[in-house]
């Protein structure tokens, strides 16, 4: 439900001034978006995922010949019935709260047609002299009682060359949700060596994947205390995410990976 391009600037990827948006929407054919459509169209419930329980599952995919796509599979099994984690989706004036580095996210008035918008968002550039960078995201959501489905892509945004995400919620009971994310993402990410480049891309998806989790299953708490255990149960993931990365798998865009 969220933009990766944090990553981006938590990785210090934009070194030059300050990119504006572009003039046209991009709307961009990425390699990813056609076969994430297709695989929401036929989606089937996954089985929950042990190691996920009380923590996310990442699975790294690569790109052939093309190290830093960054494509990113996360699993978590959230302890809270499938309103409650959509209710933390839903909440766009509260991602500031939930995504590292973002200063506001807001629905482009007039964007919003049914279960389809179009948001802006503003992040912290990585070093302070620069200013904030601005991109917008398309998204199309689909509910039915026990699933629901978010499809974004980039909808304009001069850093961005290429994003594009699918993420969905299974009710698995009636006080469990199974949360899957698929995530894809280019950016223009300057010299930085790949590995970096992937690194800092999963410690932000945890790390924003928590939060919702966390919020979901404890919706009293404040977004303060979200991020403080968000960061401490990252503090145990460094290992498994330098093997996320050792162990790409390669996307097959005729099937799963």
């Amino acid at each position: 439900m969220r933009s990766l391009l944090r990553v981006a600037l938590a990785a210090g990827a934009f070194y030059a001034s300050a990119p504006a948006l572009a003039d046209d929407p991009a709307n961009v054919d990425s390699t990813y978006a056609i076969w994430l459509s297709r695989l929401s169209q036929r989606w089937s419930p996954p089985t929950p995922n042990p190691e996920s329980d009380r923590t996310v599952a990442l699975t790294c995919i690569g790109t052939a010949d093309h190290d830093r796509y960054v494509g990113i599979l996360q699993r978590a099994t959230i302890h809270a019935g499938i309103a409650a984690v959509e209710a933390v989706l839903d909440d766009i004036k509260h991602y500031k709260d939930l995504f590292p580095d973002t200063v506001d996210v807001h629905i482009v008035p007039g964007s919003q047609h049914g279960g389809r918008y179009v948001t802006a968002w503003e992040q912290r550039a990585p070093i302070s002299i620069l200013p904030n960078v601005a991109y917008e995201l398309e998204y199309s959501v689909d509910k039915i009682p026990t699933r629901a489905i978010y499809r974004y892509n980039l909808h304009r945004g001069a850093e961005l060359i290429a994003s594009d995400g699918l993420l969905v919620l299974d009710a698995v009971a009636s006080d469990i949700t199974q949360f899957t994310e698929y995530d894809f993402f280019l950016a223009h990410w300057g010299p930085l060596p790949a590995s970096v480049v992937w690194r800092e891309s999963l410690r932000n998806a945890f790390l924003s994947d928590m939060a919702i989790a966390l919020k979901a299953e404890n919706p009293d708490w404040s977004y303060e205390r979200i991020a403080s255990e968000a960061r401490r149960m990252m503090d145990f993931q460094s290992d498994r995410m330098d093997r996320c990365f050792a162990d790409r798998v390669t996307a097959n865009l005729r099937g799963e990976f």
